[in-house]
C-alpha cells in the first residue's frame, strides 16, 4: 500500500489482523525491514519510516493500549523510585535501587511485546525514489475492503457530486445510501479515534496519586 492510503482518514474501518470491524484506529509507524532491530534498540523516533493509521478489532486495540499503559506507568515508578531514593532523607535506598530494576525491567518488556504486536509491516523504497509499504499478516476481509475503497475512489473522481466527502455514502438519484459493507456500523466507522478505556485512565490516576503519597510520606516521616 501507499503511505498516503495508510494515512488516510477514510482507510477503511476493518481490522487488518482479524477482518473484524474495527473498534478503532492505531497510530504507529513502519520502519524498513533492515531498521527493525535498531528500532526495537532506540525506539521508533530515531529511526526514519513512515507513520500509518491501522485499523485493529476490539481486542488488539485494548492490547495495545493496556501495554502503552503499563509502560508508563512503570516508567513514572522508575523515576518516582531513583527520586526517592537520591533526595528522601532515610530511604530505603536498597529497595528502592530493586524496585528500580524491577520496574525499568517491566518497561522494556511491555515495550518489546508492544513492538512486537505493532510489527505489522516494512518500508521498501522502489526504483522511483517512492516509498510503499508490505503489510503482514493481512486477513482477506480487509484486502477486500480496501480494494473496494479504492474502486469508490475511483468512482468519485468520475462523478463526485454523487459521492460524500468520506466516500461512506452514494447518491443513487433517489437518495443516500451507504457504501459501508454490510454488517460494519456506520457509528465506529465514523469515529475512527482511538479512546482509552475509562479504567486504563482510572488506573492511571490513582497509581499516580498513591506514588505522590507515597513520596510526602517518606519526605515527612522518614
Amino acid at each position: 500500500m501507499w503511505p498516503a492510503e495508510l494515512a488516510s482518514p477514510n482507510l477503511p474501518a476493518v481490522c487488518l489482523k482479524t477482518g473484524q470491524p474495527a473498534a478503532g484506529y492505531h497510530t504507529l509507524k513502519l520502519v524498513p525491514p533492515d531498521l527493525w532491530v535498531l528500532t526495537l534498540l532506540l525506539g521508533p523516533f530515531f529511526v526514519p519510516g513512515v507513520k500509518a493509521r491501522i485499523p485493529f478489532a476490539r481486542r488488539p486495540v485494548t492490547v495495545l493500549s493496556s501495554l502503552m499503559l503499563v509502560r508508563v506507568l512503570t516508567s513514572m515508578l522508575t523515576a518516582a523510585c531513583l527520586i526517592a531514593a537520591y533526595f528522601v532523607p532515610n530511604a530505603p535506598r536498597t529497595l528502592l535501587f530493586i524496585a528500580v530494576l524491577l520496574s525499568a525491567g517491566v518497561t522494556y518488556s511491555s515495550y518489546i511485546l508492544y513492538f512486537l504486536q505493532v510489527r505489522v509491516g516494512e518500508v521498501y523504497r522502489g526504483s522511483t525514489g517512492e516509498s510503499w509499504v508490505r503489510l503482514h499478516p493481512v486477513h482477506p476481509n480487509f484486502v477486500a475492503a480496501v480494494e473496494a475503497w479504492r474502486a469508490l475512489r475511483e468512482a468519485a473522481m468520475r462523478e463526485p457530486a454523487a459521492y460524500s466527502a468520506d466516500l461512506r455514502w452514494h447518491w443513487n438519484g433517489a437518495q443516500w445510501v451507504s457504501t459501508l459493507p454490510a454488517g460494519m456500523s456506520k457509528t465506529s466507522a465514523a469515529s475512527p479515534r482511538r479512546r482509552i478505556p475509562w479504567w486504563q485512565v482510572a488506573a492511571a490516576m490513582l497509581i499516580g496519586w498513591a506514588l505522590l503519597g507515597g513520596l510526602a510520606w517518606w519526605r515527612f516521616h522518614g
